[in-house]
């Protein structure tokens, strides 16, 4: 089995039906501070297994780093996925950086005894996912992003 290196969750702020004391400071408890996840995925296979040339790449990692659960959620809200979906653009358009490979996990047997093993290309599926996160998540607001 594969295991993903990477993990996108999507937050928003709690919805309390009520209100809370945060202990530390004596008063009620900042809202907004507190994080619920609406979502998560992980891909199913590993995005460097398509990447040819790390160089391109260094460039998507860096912009990744911006997304971090250490950041605050208003540094990393889902809006700010259009700059990562335009770098995932940018890679893919490039024939030297990424191409498809062999699946990991889609074998299927042929009538005739052969086997036949699906292609895919997991940073064009990666770029797919982050455009559906992007148009479905966008107009809630207070959204953000995080990848691991």
């Amino acid at each position: 089995m594969v295991t993903s290196v990477l993990r996108l969750r999507v937050w928003r702020p709690c919805r309390w039906e009520r209100e809370y004391l945060d202990v530390n400071k004596q008063r009620p408890a900042e809202v907004t501070f507190f994080q619920e996840c609406i979502y998560s995925w992980e891909p199913f296979s590993n995005l460097s297994d398509s990447i040819i040339h790390i160089e391109p790449t260094e460039t998507l990692g860096e912009i990744l780093e911006n997304f971090a659960p250490t950041h605050a959620p208003e540094k990393r809200e889902v809006g700010k996925l259009k700059r990562v979906i335009k770098a995932l653009d940018n890679i893919i358009k490039d024939k030297n950086s990424s191409d498809w490979v062999d699946s990991q996990r889609e074998l299927r047997q042929l009538p005739e005894g052969e086997s036949l093993n699906l292609r895919e290309h997991p940073l064009l599926a990666l770029r797919q996912h982050l455009q559906w996160v992007y148009d479905t998540f966008k107009s809630i607001p207070h959204v953000n992003v995080t990848f691991r």
